[in-house]
């Protein structure tokens, strides 16, 4: 019996570390670790709990992959599972309340418009001071949302490309630029310049290339044939490989923005990977840091879909600034929860 658990431990193992090169190989390159780092959470739990099994039996040489996995994924733990260690004493100047949430084009789950009364509430009790919202409807659109996100005063401009799906709100904005994904503009992102009370941040708002899996696993539900099934698996394993090509490219261009930026920048939005992914840490420049690493605890999962657990939405946020804090939010009518964040100027860059 041990042989066979010494068997399935080293294979989760072996599993675990090919999901770890999905943060070092491009995808361009080699994409398949990028489908395992989906899982990697639950394979470096499973991955710990056989080391810390075979150390017991004193299987020493079957406890020397596992245990060398684990050393290899230490520096991305603390992404993965987010502890806090104790920061320094807040400087309790002024503070803004950033908000981000895919919206899903404001339909719940049984397909119907949601109620605009109930949008405008949910905007005004999220009490920010900046909204990055993806999936929204374009101003055009018989019933578009604009108004009702607008109740809330403070959120009164709105810098949105005309016939796109991604909106920054806040009270005063000014657009820098855009890029989106061509023929369609459906993903990209947007940079948008924001007076705040902390001064002026760059804000830039993604929805990198989305994966489509949600739609093709309701597809599996729906036709449970075993050749549908074997099928729609296999368009989605190609697909995120695609996928996966094309936000590493975004990354890049996302990459260049922040750091050539005049001003201190909030990033934000669905990137649609996780953090243990090539996306995530092409994003993650030396002038950003994860504010749910910095401030969250736990896994931090945003996506509520097909594919539960995963943490795809993000802030980032330039390191001159504090996160005071961050939260998830109910999802609402979303499969995404949003992330609701405090930021401030940290003490030494207040004068102070």
């Amino acid at each position: 019996m041990r042989w066979l658990v010494s068997l399935i431990g080293n294979l989760l193992a072996l599993t675990a570390a090919f999901g770890l090169l999905a943060r070092y190989v491009p995808p361009q390159v080699f994409w398949p670790p990028a489908i395992v780092a989906l899982l990697l959470p639950g394979l470096l739990v499973l991955t710990a709990l056989y080391a810390l099994l075979a150390l017991f039996w004193r299987r020493w040489l079957s406890a020397l992959l596992p245990l060398a996995v684990i050393l290899f994924a230490v520096p991305v733990l603390d992404q993965l599972f987010a502890w806090p260690g104790e920061e320094e004493a807040a400087p309790g100047g002024p503070t803004v309340t950033l908000v981000t949430g895919n919206q899903r084009l404001f339909r719940s789950y049984d397909a119907h418009d949601v109620d605009p009364d109930r949008v405008s509430r949910v905007f005004q009790d999220y009490g920010a001071d900046v909204v990055l919202l993806q999936e929204v409807r374009p101003p055009k659109n018989r019933l578009s949302f604009i108004p009702s996100i607008q109740t809330a005063e403070q959120l009164r401009e709105r810098h949105q490309k005309e016939g796109t799906l991604i909106a920054t709100y806040g009270a005063d904005l000014e657009p820098v630029t855009a890029s989106f994904s061509e023929p369609n503009e459906y993903n990209g992102y947007i940079v948008t310049d924001v007076q705040t009370e902390i001064g002026t941040l760059r804000v830039i708002n993604a929805h990198l290339e989305s994966n489509q899996i949600s739609g093709m696993a309701d597809n599996m539900q729906e036709d449970g044939s075993y050749r549908n099934r074997l099928e729609t698996f296999g368009r989605m394993l190609t697909g995120y490989g695609r996928t996966s090509r094309l936000r590493a490219q975004q990354a890049e261009q996302i990459r260049t923005a922040v750091e050539t930026s005049p001003h201190p920048v909030v990033l934000g939005g669905d990137f649609n990977d996780v953090p243990s992914s090539y996306t995530y840490n092409q994003i993650l420049s030396p002038r950003l840091r994860d504010a749910w690493v910095s401030r969250g605890r736990g896994l931090g999962a945003t996506f509520t879909g097909p594919l539960p657990g995963l943490r795809i939405d993000y802030f980032m946020v330039d390191t001159s600034l504090r996160v005071e804090h961050i939260e998830r939010l109910s999802p609402n009518w979303s499969d995404h929860r949003p992330l609701r964040m405090v930021i401030g100027k940290r003490a030494e860059t207040t004068g102070e």
